[in-house]
């Protein structure tokens, strides 16, 4: 038998004991049963705050991201490179998605990924052409 089954039957067996230790020896056939009749709610519940929790975290993302793109974008530009095109239109697209000055309501999951990616398009697009200008003639032809 190999050697990762008799392990993973250990292991198993002792999360079974600290389960069995956790809600008690007599009640442990009760509170299993309790927790697979509700499991179906309890899941949908830890689904729905999670959902909303991704939601704050991919907004959060979009907005740094932007902020980074704008601050590569400027540091571009003083060092005299291509940046200015792209600095205009990454903040109007951006804005479009994401900017409703006389909404009740944000505007839906979907215009802030694709603000995400737009703006971390942008800013990896700006790290690159930084990085580029940074890079000297190969070291033959100095």
């Amino acid at each position: 038998m190999r050697r990762n089954t008799i392990a993973l039957t250990w292991a198993g067996g002792l999360v079974l004991a600290g389960c069995v230790y956790l809600t008690g020896p007599d009640r442990f056939l009760a509170v299993t049963t309790d927790f697979l009749a509700h499991f179906e709610d309890n899941l949908l519940s830890l689904l729905s705050r999670l959902g909303a929790q991704a939601f704050d975290v991919v907004r959060s993302l979009a907005i740094a991201l932007f902020v980074i793109f704008v601050v590569l974008a400027v540091l571009a530009l003083r060092r005299g490179l291509r940046a200015r095109a792209a600095l205009i239109v990454v903040t109007s697209v951006f804005l479009a998605l994401v900017w409703r000055p006389n909404s009740a309501y944000g505007p839906p999951s979907g215009h802030w990924v694709g603000a995400l990616v737009l703006a971390a398009f942008g800013a990896l697009v700006m790290t690159r052409r930084l990085l580029a200008s940074q890079a000297g003639p190969p070291v033959g032809l100095r």
